[in-house]
Parts: C-alpha cells; structure tokens; sequence
C-alpha cells in the first residue's frame, strides 16, 4: 500500500506511481508520435459531437469500472479487519475457558501460536508467495507445509479434543467454532475477490474505450491552429484517460503481491502482537511507520 508520508510525500508517491504507469505512458507518447505526421481526418463540423460521444461513453466506463474497483479493494480491507478481530476473538475465547491446568495449557498455546501462523499463511497463499521466514517454526506439531485451510481445521480438531476431555463445555465449544467459522467465512471472501477479478473481456474493453477516446482527442487537438499548445494538451488528455483506465485496474486487485497491495503483513504483525506479545520477533512490523510502502 502506497502511503504519504512527509512534506515531500505527494510527490513521491506521483513519482511511484508514474512509474508503475510508465510502460502506458510510453505507449502514449509513441502513439502520439506516429499521428502527428498523418494528416487529420476527423476535422470536419461533426467532429465535436464525435469527441463528446466518445468521451461521455469513456468516462462511464472508465467510472464505473473504478467504482467496482475501489469496492472490491474495501472489501478485502473490510474482511482483513474481521480476520484480525476473529483472531483476538479467539485469543479471548481461549483465555475465558483457560482452568489453569498443565494439560490445558499446552493446547491453549498451540492454539494461539497456530492462530497467528494462520493469519501469516493465508496472507502468503492470497499473495501467491511463500510464507516468511519462522511462520512455519511457529507450530512445530503442525506439517511445514500445511494451508490455512488445514491449520483452521486442525484449531478445530483442537476445540473437539478440549470438548472430549472435558475440558470445555458444549457452550465454550460452540463459542470457539463460531469463530472459527467467522474465519472461514472472511477467508472465502478474500478468496474470491483475489481469484475472481473483472471478467478479461470486459477488462479489454474499458481498455480500448479509453484509447479510443485518447486517439480521437489528440488527433482532433493536433489540428488546432494552436499546434504546439494543442499536441501538449492532447497527450495530458491521452495520459489522464490511460492513466485513470490502468489505476481503477491496479486497484480491483489488492492482494497480487504489488506496491498497490493491502498491507497484509502488517495486519499479520497486528495479530501476533495480540496473541504472543509485542516482543515476538514476527510482531515486529516489516516497514517503519515512515515508510512510502506498506507490506
């Protein structure tokens, strides 16, 4: 996640993301170069109405698709803070129903310890990467290479064997698994919005509107008795269209491992700061709080 951070803030974070946008903004100006020499075909009376046309329908897109976009970063905002109050709503649950006893303690630490190394995974799983290193090292009874899928199965394993020993009661059982399950619901959610993005063909089409606009725009501009001013102006227009077009297409996908990411890390921090302590060393947030980047 992309942050301001400073006075000079802003402009590093336009520097940042030109710079994600650099090969469109390139294709801009390459684009632009090979109209200026072709002579103007559009200039005619109707060409104006041709513009507006094209730029209204442009930008409805353009919107909408910016709209969904930024809906489905919230959401996948909005399920990360259930999966980080679930888990300290496990952690609470665990101390409620803690008696005291050698046999329980173990299981209520294992649980803990898998709970933040669930969190960890499935952040690494949803980025498509491999988990950090010690994530695996927190559960040493679990298997290394264990999903999040499995490790929410085996805190479930956990609540059932608590419930068989007598332990806990059939209420603090239905407690625990009702967060568990609250977990499994916000992990399918951020499933979902992380493998399922806006459809490719309508992803091209958006696309091709906003070029389209771009190219009619700049060739009716480059024909302008104003020439110099006209073709600076054009390619601003074909930049800003380009540009809205690929950020609405950054934003719709906030979990694929890039600098438009949700910081999922740091909510990961949060958690096993929660559930083991401040001075854990995955506690620790990965980037200081003065940091452009948030991971």
């Amino acid at each position: 996640m992309i942050r301001s951070v400073g006075r000079v803030g802003p402009f590093r974070v336009a520097v940042l993301v030109v710079w994600q946008l650099k090969y469109n903004l390139l294709a801009v100006v390459v684009v632009a170069g090979l109209l200026l020499p072709i002579p103007d075909t559009v200039q005619t009376e109707n060409s104006a109405a041709i513009l507006s046309t094209v730029g209204i329908a442009a930008s409805i897109f353009i919107g909408f698709r910016n709209t969904i976009a930024y809906n489905r970063w919230w959401e996948a905002r909005t399920l990360w803070g259930a999966v980080i109050n679930d888990c300290r709503a496990m952690n609470n649950g665990l101390s409620a129903v803690d008696t005291g006893s050698a046999a329980m303690a173990a299981v209520l630490d294992r649980m803990r310890r898998r709970q933040v190394r669930y969190a960890w995974q499935l952040a690494a799983e949803l980025r498509g990467v491999a988990p950090p290193a010690g994530v695996a090292e927190l559960t040493d009874e679990d298997p290394p290479g264990a999903t999040a899928t499995g490790l929410l199965n085996r805190q479930a394993q956990d609540i059932q064997g608590l419930s068989a020993s007598g332990h806990i009661d059939y209420q603090a059982r239905v407690m625990l698994m009702t967060v568990n399950a609250g977990l499994v619901a916000s992990q399918g959610g951020l499933e979902r919005i992380r493998n399922q993005p806006m459809p490719i063909q309508y992803d091209m089409f958006i696309r091709l509107m906003a070029w389209v606009f771009a190219l009619v725009a700049f060739n009716r501009l480059d024909g302008s008795t104003h020439y110099y001013g006209a073709i600076v102006i054009g390619l601003m227009l074909m930049a800003l269209f380009v540009s809205a077009e690929r950020l609405g297409y950054f934003i719709e996908r906030p979990m694929d491992n890039t600098i438009f990411d949700l910081p999922m890390y740091r909510f990961c921090s949060t958690i096993t700061g929660n559930l083991l302590g401040g001075g854990h060393p995955l506690a620790a947030p990965r980037e200081s709080d003065k940091a452009l980047i948030w991971m």
